[in-house]
């Protein structure tokens, strides 16, 4: 049987009776972090849910003049899509870990149990044979049983809240290491020379085939001079030299991109694995040792989404205005063509779902994104924005 390697698929793990309803999830996320606190839970998932939803809508629009028409956007939301780290999926599976682990947290066994023992020390020390210190060991042990029966249901609810924040938590890890995967397989294909070759052969035939419609064109208005034919040979070298810079660029910068969500999931991904064989190293930790666990791996789920500060720096094009046009849609086309390699790179090697807005992308709005810097870059500064 091949391994499934789909992306954020459902989380099959689930418990159903501990999943939470939208209102309830929606309750927690509107509630503060501490009591009589101004933060939110939902503060911790903010700049994720922003981020988030410009990649769906640019995945809506991408079809669209607006959404092709800033190729650095294009770039940017176009990988940030592909590599499935802004995923609904796992939006929602940090906010359902939060809402467990508060809830784990909450789980109070000191007070049920504390009583047990202050009524038990009581009862030793009550006579049955008088007739009220045998009406109040009566009323105090079926108090005890009562509290006894707590404890059982909150030892239960343990045991399940333990397995289901195991479950996400395994869930999420698992996930990054397959963005990994699909990170490094993109840049593979991108950093693979027959590709670059094949963008470049591609884009400069069709660039040749135009100028000659230019010259048929020029025909039917008469002879075309010697002047005419040195020019259109000069345009096509020169097209061609400045294709292959940007194609040079942009596959740098779709690389570093793709580098960077990579190396962010690896980080995560190790952090998972060391708290997770902590997890399963003691069988019979105390409730404090899993909930200090618990909010450790809490903590870092926040910084996973928190700091993902990803950044693209995209060359310019400098060439005269009659090239203008054709550069720009010469490049759109090979970005065009490039995600479709990768895209298909992708189908090779996963399992599809049918889930219809599992890979939507979003609205392009670059303001407030990291940029690297040109030290960074193995280009020519002065090709970059």
């Amino acid at each position: 049987m091949a391994t499934d390697k789909s992306i954020f698929r459902l989380r099959f793990g689930s418990n159903e009776d501990l999943y939470p309803t939208q209102e309830e999830l929606r309750a927690f996320l509107d509630s503060p972090k501490k009591e009589g606190g101004r933060e939110l839970h939902r503060n911790d998932l903010a700049r994720y849910h922003e981020l988030l939803e410009r990649v769906l809508a640019f995945g809506r629009h991408q079809g669209s003049d607006a959404a092709s028409r800033d190729l650095r956007v294009k770039m940017f939301y176009g990988v940030l899509g592909h590599s499935q780290f802004f995923n609904p999926a796992l939006k929602l599976a940090v906010e359902q870990f939060k809402y467990h682990a508060q809830a784990f947290r909450t789980l109070d066994f000191k007070k049920p149990a504390a009583f047990i023992r202050s009524a038990e020390e009581e009862i030793s020390g009550l006579n049955p044979k008088k007739k009220d210190d045998a009406v109040k060991m009566a009323r105090l042990r079926g108090m005890v049983d009562a509290r006894k029966k707590t404890l059982e249901t909150l030892l239960k609810r343990r045991t399940a809240l333990t397995a289901e924040l195991g479950d996400i938590a395994r869930y999420i890890r698992d996930n990054l290491v397959k963005i990994e995967t699909l990170c490094d397989t993109s840049n593979a294909v991108l950093s693979d020379p027959q590709t670059a070759r094949d963008e470049e052969n591609r884009s400069i035939k069709d660039v040749k085939a135009q100028v000659k419609e230019q010259l048929k064109d020029a025909l039917h208005h008469g002879a075309v001079t010697r002047q005419q034919l040195e020019a259109a040979k000069k345009d096509v070298a020169l097209l061609s030299k400045e294709i292959a810079d940007l194609l040079r660029e942009d596959l740098s910068s779709l690389s570093g991109l793709y580098a960077a969500i990579h190396d962010h999931a690896g980080k995560f991904s190790h952090e998972f694995d060391v708290l997770m064989a902590e997890l399963g190293r003691k069988k019979n930790k105390s409730f404090e040792e899993d909930r200090e666990l618990f909010t450790r791996v809490e903590q870092v789920l926040v910084s996973l989404i928190s700091d993902s500060h990803f950044g693209l720096e995209a060359a310019k094009i400098f060439t005269e205005k009659a090239h203008e046009n054709i550069l720009v849609e010469k490049r759109k086309e090979m970005l065009d063509h490039l995600f479709e390699q990768l895209q298909k790179e992708r189908r090779l090697r996963t399992d599809r779902r049918t889930d219809v807005d599992r890979r939507r992308f979003n609205e392009p709005n670059l303001k407030g994104l990291d940029r690297r810097k040109g030290k960074d870059r193995r280009a020519r500064k002065d090709r970059r924005t």
